[in-house]
């Protein structure tokens, strides 16, 4: 179908070929924010339209805009400023108090679909290698589909969406351990010591941010706060967040939990100042997530090898399947109310960032063929169409209302 587009836009309109960066970009964004609005105004989150508006313009239907180093720039950093502010929206010590329960979550929400996905790939054939990658991609929590979602919805601040946020935190340190594991073991290696340096930066790092890293962040914020002008205070945050990000990436997480812990360290300051809290949330969501959102929306395309619809089918059941059972086993122990475990169950489901970086990465090491790039890469995109749609009407069916509190 995209083929027969690309010929009648390449026809009809030659600027389609040789369309600039910065076009790509403005075209992105004002049809992802209609979409958003339209989602909106008929009780989804907007990020349902923001993705859509990529599946529009990509590859899959009208092959007008593609994905380049550009909108992927712009993409990394609505990615670290969504995870920064949404950090920053959450109070530390209640953090903490969901520590456990989110670690306890995080763990079933990581053993069930791990434990599946290798069976199920074992059971469809697939090489043992090829298996082990589908459990690490069925066992990943997208944190940023997940926190916009009970944003939107305005749940983060609830019991369930604390637990569901600490939890995703955790399933994707988890997950980029995994993935080390199975480079490793795609490289060669056969013994736990290859991996030993890796884990060693990554204790090492968040050991650090929790300790050292904390007090240096208030003390470059507090100063930025006594400049003559108020864009200090501003530019003094998100630089935080981008080397935070950085760091978080050398030692070898995701940058993304880098930013999503250096807001969470600077929230009380940052909620205090409401001009400033209220510009990073302009930031955020008024481009830059946008952006993001609508670039995962650019990767969907029915090319890539055999589509393999039955098995496709099968994975999005168990995929959803395997994290709710995760989310609810782990979770009732805490919660002890079945539609509220079964609400953060749901609120994992979601595979978004951190799993594309995985299928990305398996993609170009050769530890997977085309045909489950492609399998995967549409579950991934069906997890993120579906979740929010879904975690919205559970949240409205359970009785809750704005601000986490229950009717």
């Amino acid at each position: 179908m995209h083929t027969v587009t690309s010929i009648i836009l390449s026809t009809h309109y030659p600027l389609v070929n040789c369309m600039s960066p910065l076009i790509e970009i403005i075209l992105i964004l004002i049809v992802a924010k209609i979409l958003g609005e339209l989602a909106e105004r008929a009780g989804f989150p907007a990020l349902i339209g923001e993705i859509g508006a990529g599946a529009l313009l990509g590859p899959f239907i009208l092959n007008i805009v593609t994905p380049g180093e550009t909108i992927e720039f712009f993409s990394d950093i609505g990615i670290i400023a969504l995870l920064f502010i949404s950090g920053a929206q959450i109070n530390l010590q209640a953090f903490y108090k969901t520590g456990k329960a989110g670690a306890f979550t995080a763990v079933a929400g990581v053993a069930v679909p791990f434990v599946s996905g290798i069976t199920l790939g074992l059971l469809m054939g697939f090489q043992h290698i090829e298996a082990l990658f589908l459990g690490i991609a069925l066992s990943i929590t997208s944190i940023g589909i997940s926190v916009r979602t009970l944003i939107d919805i305005r749940q983060l601040k609830s019991q369930v969406g604390m637990i569901i946020v600490s939890a995703a935190v955790i399933d994707d340190v988890i997950g980029i351990i995994l993935l080390a594991l199975l480079t490793a073991v795609a490289g060669g290696a056969t013994g736990i010591e290859s991996l030993i340096p890796t884990f060693i930066a990554m204790v090492i790092f968040l050991v650090a941010i929790f300790t050292i890293g904390k007090p240096v962040m208030e003390w470059i914020f507090k100063k930025a706060q006594k400049a003559h002008t108020h864009e200090m205070t501003y530019s003094a945050a998100i630089l935080i967040a981008l080397v935070t990000a950085v760091l978080s990436n050398s030692a070898g997480l995701h940058y993304a939990i880098g930013a999503f812990i250096a807001g969470l360290l600077l929230g009380d300051h940052i909620r205090d100042d409401r001009m400033l809290f209220d510009s990073l949330i302009d930031f955020t969501f008024g481009f830059f997530v946008t952006i993001f959102f609508a670039s995962i929306g650019l990767l969907f395309s029915p090319d890539g090898g055999e589509f393999m619809l039955p098995f496709i089918v099968i994975l999005i059941l168990v995929a959803f399947v395997t994290k709710i059972a995760g989310g609810m086993a782990g979770s009732f122990r805490f919660l002890h109310d079945l539609k509220k475990s079964f609400l953060v169950g749901l609120g994992l489901c979601p595979r978004g960032e951190i799993a594309l970086v995985v299928v990305k990465i398996s993609l170009l090491a050769g530890i997977i063929a085309g045909n489950l790039f492609t399998a995967i890469t549409v579950m991934i995109i069906a997890s993120i169409f579906i979740t929010p749609v879904l975690l919205t009407r559970g949240f409205a069916l359970a009785g809750y209302v704005r601000d986490g509190r229950q009717s």
